[in-house]
């Protein structure tokens, strides 16, 4: 696995966006992950592809979501891939995990600084996206229930001012 962060080019450059945004790169290239980053609800695991002329970034949120909860989270997904334009959210049924894919397109022979203004960008929005879908997911196991329209609004990316 760590072979595949090498053919993108993961400097120290680019490991230092990772650690400021506090991810963990894995050093251990026996795991299944590259990165990883410890949420007070969840923790997050991050692999990084090359292929295609795109760059795939998947997370895995990993919290605890019991087998009463599974259809309600399945509405809590598709709400959040309806109001998403960056990536798509998707249920590992095997691991009972949530997964998040985002690519986009990149050339191998990008510079380094575009790299890591790429990465600065996806990191950030998914610190956001993540915070509002694991904080819907733990209100929905903890039973609240949300209707349609909140759900919507917690996912909105809002551009402009009110």
């Amino acid at each position: 696995m760590i072979d595949e962060l090498k053919k993108i080019n993961f400097s120290p450059q680019v490991s230092k966006v990772f650690c400021e945004h506090n991810w963990v790169i894995n050093t251990d290239s026996k795991s299944k992950f590259h990165c990883y980053f410890v949420g007070d609800i969840a923790d997050y695991y991050l692999n990084v592809y090359h292929g295609n002329g795109k760059i795939y970034l998947q997370f895995t949120l990993d919290l605890g979501i019991p087998s009463d909860k599974i259809n309600e989270i399945l509405i809590l997904i598709n709400t959040a891939n309806q109001n998403s334009k960056e990536g798509f959210f998707v249920f590992d049924f095997k691991f009972c995990k949530i997964k998040y894919n985002l690519i986009s397109l990149y050339s191998i022979n990008t510079e380094e600084n575009s790299l890591i203004d790429f990465f600065k960008i996806k990191l950030d929005f998914t610190k956001s996206l993540f915070h509002n879908f694991v904080s819907g997911v733990h209100n929905l196991v903890y039973g609240e229930k949300f209707e349609s329209a909140s759900l919507e609004l917690l996912f909105m990316n809002n551009k402009g001012c009110a």
